[in-house]
């Protein structure tokens, strides 16, 4: 019995033994696989790495930079070292606006080869018609070496404004002043009345822009004509509401006029800024109604104006008015007054609710018929009838209207600057065609990783690729150890 039970300790006593030194080897085993795998992560992360390293671009941007020359031309330039595997230079740019999608436009420079890459390009203003004075200009540069992968540089940007003049800049809510003229007591009542137009709009009809507006005062029509392009000799004043820009030549001495086409000009910036869309556009006569609207109403001799062709039964057709105005004195005169008795009408009878309706209406991409309809439940033709009504008119033939008054293209139109120009350069770099391409500009971060991916994509899927590998032969590795 003693010798069965020395047997059995003896025989539990080595079982445990072997089961202490196969844990102890399992184990050993199981580090040493661990370490085996590691290790093959870190070479295949090196190989992964340096294999993306021999296929970055080794080149370094050392200029970068826009020159000015006002108001005729912009020269984007770029040099570039370590550039031996470049083989095309891009430039994107264009300007901070309103826009249906993100305008930019895309040239294509010439440029120099070697150890060194030096391009350049000039934005002709002559060519594609003049940018207002204060717009911010973007560009950027792409690069592409012989593997196709592209490279990007950090979007920059420069005001294209005359450095001529020593501008000074009063800023006020939701207005910033710029002028030269060393008048302070000149340059402080425009930024007020300026001020007191905006308050007055938005009391009156409850518009304020988004964001604020720029006014650029020259001192002179002439010095504000030299600034832009394509404009007739009588312009003195632009509005661009696409830039929440206006530009105004007022000399001292005509101040109280400048007074009223500043607060006139600052309507059309806030009116095109709220009622911008891609869908249609403002009829005039709302157009022009507001921005007299904005100037405080006609002045006396337009106000008697006004009533003399109220008297004699020959005011305006709606539908010529919603059209441009006519470039004949006269017929000029009547248009701007009779648009601002009809806007006076709809704010004074049915408030300034209703006109932002309207005006949200337009945005939304209403006609001037469906706008009236939504917000006062009668189209143009219903408006009118209601309007004469009110000046105790007949009913209008408009068939007569249409034939006696032939609308013209109206000055206070935005312009578009250039549209007609013929202008020709004998530089080859001015001539350098661009693209002007109506899509969506990527942002900066954005644009770098969409080329870098696009590049490098057969690389992404080779390291995937090999990744999958790896991962498989691991696992068998690991099973195959776990058989053993």
């Amino acid at each position: 019995m003693q010798l069965q039970l020395g047997l059995i300790e003896k025989y539990w006593w080595i079982n445990a033994q072997f089961r202490v030194s196969f844990s102890k080897r399992v184990i050993t085993e199981r580090r040493g696989n661990v370490k085996k795998i590691t290790a093959i992560l870190l070479f295949f992360l090196l190989f992964s790495y340096g294999f993306v390293g021999l296929h970055s671009s080794s080149a370094s941007v050392t200029q970068n930079d826009a020159e000015l020359n006002f108001p005729a031309s912009v020269i984007f330039s770029i040099d570039l070292e370590s550039a031996d595997n470049i083989t095309q230079v891009k430039l994107h740019y264009g300007t901070n606006r309103d826009s249906c999608g993100t305008v930019s436009a895309l040239a294509y420079p010439e440029f120099t080869t070697g150890s060194s890459a030096h391009a350049r390009w000039e934005w002709n203003m002559l060519q594609s018609g003049g940018e207002p004075p204060g717009t911010t200009i973007w560009w950027q540069w792409e690069y592409i070496d012989n593997q196709g992968k592209s490279d990007f540089t950090d979007k920059q940007e420069i005001l294209w404004l005359d450095n001529i003049y020593d501008w000074k800049l009063l800023e006020d809510g939701l207005i910033r002043f710029h002028y030269y003229e060393n008048d302070t007591e000149y340059a402080s009542t425009l930024k007020n009345a300026a001020v007191a137009a905006l308050n007055h709009l938005h009391e009156d009809i409850g518009m304020l822009p988004d964001q604020p507006v720029d006014l650029y005062i020259y001192s002179s029509t002439q010095d504000m004509r030299d600034a832009v392009f394509y404009e007739p000799g009588w312009t003195g004043g632009l509005a661009y509401p696409e830039y929440n820009i206006l530009i105004i030549g007022i000399d001292p001495s005509q101040l109280t006029w400048g007074l009223s086409t500043e607060a006139h000009e600052l309507t059309h910036v806030l009116v095109g800024d709220y009622t911008f869309s891609c869908l249609g556009s403002t009829p005039t006569w709302l157009s022009e109604g507001l921005a007299v609207y904005g100037e405080g109403g006609p002045s006396s001799d337009q106000a008697d104006f006004f009533e003399q062709n109220v008297n004699s039964n020959s005011l305006m057709s709606f539908n010529v008015l919603s059209g441009g105005f006519s470039e004949d004195p006269n017929i000029a005169d009547l248009s701007y007054s009779q648009s601002f008795y009809m806007v006076d009408y709809l704010i004074k009878t049915y408030g300034k609710d209703k006109m932002l309706d309207l005006l949200q209406g337009i945005k939304a991409g209403d006609s001037i018929g469906e706008g009236l309809q939504h917000a006062y439940g009668f189209d143009l033709a219903g408006f009118q009838s209601e309007w004469r009504g009110y000046y105790s008119l007949p009913a209008l033939d408009e068939v007569t209207q249409e034939r006696l008054q032939n609308p013209t293209p109206v000055p206070t139109i935005i312009p578009i600057q250039g549209i007609n120009s013929q202008a020709v350069t004998n530089d080859p770099v001015a001539q350098e065609p661009a693209i002007v391409t109506q899509a969506t500009q990527p942002s900066d971060t954005g644009l770098g990783i969409v080329g870098w991916l696009n590049s490098h994509l057969v690389l992404i899927l080779v390291i995937i690729g090999v990744n999958c590998l790896l991962l498989i032969v691991i696992m068998i590795l690991v099973r195959q150890k776990g058989a053993k």
